[in-house]
This record gives C-alpha cells, structure tokens and sequence, in this order.
C-alpha cells in the first residue's frame, strides 16, 4: 500500500489537452493519472484512519489556489538516474509550498522527506537521461498556463494503478 496527495491541476480545455498531449508523449504515469501537483509524496501509513482524518482535517481549511505555471525545469530524480520535465508555478507558490507544510504535519511527520526539496510542479515528462530532459526544456521554450487547485485527492498507488481513497473540495 502507497498513499499519496495530489491537487488535480484544472485549466482551460485547450491548454489541460496541450499539457496532456506533452505528456501522452513523454510521461508513462500520463494514463494513470491527469495533470496534477503532489502535495504528499508516496509513503505507507501507520495508521490509515489518523492519516485520513488529519488530510480531510486540513483539506476543510484550504481555500482553493489560483496558480500559473510559468516555467519548465529539467530535474534529476533523487533516487535512480531518470530525470523529469516539470512546469512550475510563480503564482500560487507559496501558497502550494504552505499547504505541503500543513499537509506533513501531525500522523504524516514521519513520512516527510528531508532530502528532496520540494519543488511545486506538474511532471510532463521523464527520461533515462538528463540531457534528454534539457533538451525537451529548450525545445518547449517559455510556458504560461494559470490554472486552479479547487480539490485534493488523497489516493492509493499501488500495482500500477490509482485509487481514491477520499477527495476534498477546497473552498472558493
């Protein structure tokens, strides 16, 4: 069992179908999962109910976060040699950085990871080598999508696929 935090990222038609297409292309989580920022990464709960409570605890006080996704970055994973693709926001950043905060806290403490930074972002991509995502970076030039994280899912990843466990509305 993996859980996971994710906000869908919602747009505009035309620019979700040019974000989903660059992803058809170069993500393989692409058919399991639409556009979305990770607020929580994978971690295996101790105690599922206490996680469930404090994520529809802190879901309930969000209000949702207008965002625009101004940049792509390549990155290199922290744990094999793969490299991603992100688009990052300007817009919203903080408020995305402090409701990752908020979301660590109490029962999910112990799952944060002290030695990736957390850097908000959608992944549209991944390679098996760095220079391929750069390459992707320079070939895209400069992005601007504003975009709204209105929910917050809190899913099972197992097996290949995703599963909801609870979804949260954030007020507006």
């Amino acid at each position: 069992m993996s859980w996971l935090i994710v906000a869908p990222f919602e747009a505009a038609p035309m620019d979700l179908a040019r974000m989903e297409t660059l992803r058809k292309r170069h993500d393989p989580n692409q058919a399991i999962i639409p556009a979305h920022l990770t607020l929580v990464f994978p971690f295996t709960p101790q105690d599922p109910e206490a996680v469930r409570a404090h994520f529809e605890a802190v879901a309930a006080t969000q209000v949702r976060i207008r965002c625009r996704l101004a940049a792509y970055l390549a990155i290199r994973d922290a744990e094999d040699r793969t490299s991603h693709v992100f688009m990052v926001p300007d817009t919203g950043r903080a408020e995305i950085e402090a409701l990752h905060d908020q979301l660590y806290d109490g029962p999910l403490s112990a799952a944060l990871r002290l030695d990736i930074p957390f850097i908000p972002h959608v992944t549209v991509a991944a390679f098996d080598h760095h220079d391929e995502a750069e390459d992707l970076v320079r070939s895209l030039g400069r992005v601007g999508v504003a975009g709204w994280l209105n929910r917050l899912d809190l899913l099972d990843f197992s097996e290949g696929r995703v599963t909801p466990i609870a979804r949260v509305d954030l007020l507006g």
